[in-house]
């Protein structure tokens, strides 16, 4: 049995990439918590203590930029560590630097999704997060289909954020070899 310890933000896409069958399992961390360092590093620390107690590979999806104690925590459960920074680079890594340029912050609709819980976990309301985001001049939405975001949801993120939008489409293979390097 293989356990798959990954972060909720690339549900969609791994549930498109993913060979579902009996013999992985994945224990799903909500992406929210990257605000609160200290509920993070727990968290990842019982799921991983659980799934190492339950036998079998344990594999982390993460970034290792996500958390500056990940290394540390994955190498006290002898769980390899992912080969990308965070998950933008799980989704394309030779053009993350590239996308960055020109004050663009770079998302996916997972994280599009996950910010209202960004905003609880933080204590924050729209004033807080337009100043936590106002050194962008604009927000690339990498999207590769499988889950896209409704108008509504665009616009609503938008009216939050006060950062144009711009849609890209996104192409699943980096992130298929993303995945490959980590289960394998």
């Amino acid at each position: 049995m293989k356990v798959l310890i990954a972060c909720r933000v690339f549900e969609d896409e791994l549930k498109a990439c993913l060979p579902w069958d009996e013999k992985l399992e994945v224990v799903w961390v909500e992406a929210g918590l990257h605000a609160d360092l200290d509920l993070l590093e727990k968290t990842l620390s019982r799921a991983l203590s659980e799934a190492a107690a339950a036998g079998g590979e344990v594999r982390l999806l993460y970034g290792v930029g996500c958390h500056p104690e990940l290394a540390r925590l994955a190498a006290r459960f002898g769980v390899p560590l992912s080969p990308v920074k965070n998950c933008i680079e799980a989704f394309c890594r030779e053009r993350t630097q590239e996308l960055e340029r020109n004050r663009t912050m770079i998302m996916t609709p997972g994280w599009v999704r996950a910010w209202h819980g960004i905003m609880e976990a933080m204590g924050w309301n729209e004033v807080d997060v337009r100043i936590q985001l106002g050194r962008y001049d604009r927000i690339l939405l990498l999207d590769p289909g499988v889950n896209p975001l409704k108008d509504e949801e665009i616009l609503a993120f938008y009216d939050l954020v006060q950062i144009p939008i711009d849609v890209q489409p996104l192409d699943l293979q980096p992130f298929r070899e993303t995945l490959e390097e980590v289960l394998t």
